[in-house]
């Protein structure tokens, strides 16, 4: 009994979710202020923009790799599970 509770917490361990969000979408420019303040501070937005533009980029790309990571995951416990399933059931001696 004990070597399946340590196969289980090998297993769950392999499988374990990541602890920290790994892809953190960037804000987007605010816009929605007066065309007084759009027009003065026209620079500064352009700019939090064009930093906006490089960030999403690299939140997709993030992204990406997140999604490859999580298929190769979903392959490994496919293959886990179907060498499970392959496992002949315990035969129990009927009383």
């Amino acid at each position: 009994m004990s070597a399946i509770c340590i196969a289980v917490t090998v297993t769950s361990a392999a499988f374990a979710q990541p602890e920290v969000i790994r892809c953190l979408a960037p804000e987007v420019p605010i816009t929605d202020l007066p065309e007084a303040v759009l027009s003065e501070y026209r620079a500064e937005i352009t700019a939090e923009f064009e930093a906006y533009f490089v960030a999403v980029s690299n939140h997709i790309a993030c992204l990406d790799t997140e999604r490859d990571r999580a298929l190769s995951e979903a392959h490994i416990a496919t293959e886990a599970y179907s060498t499970f399933l392959n496992i002949p059931p315990v035969q129990k001696d009927l009383p």
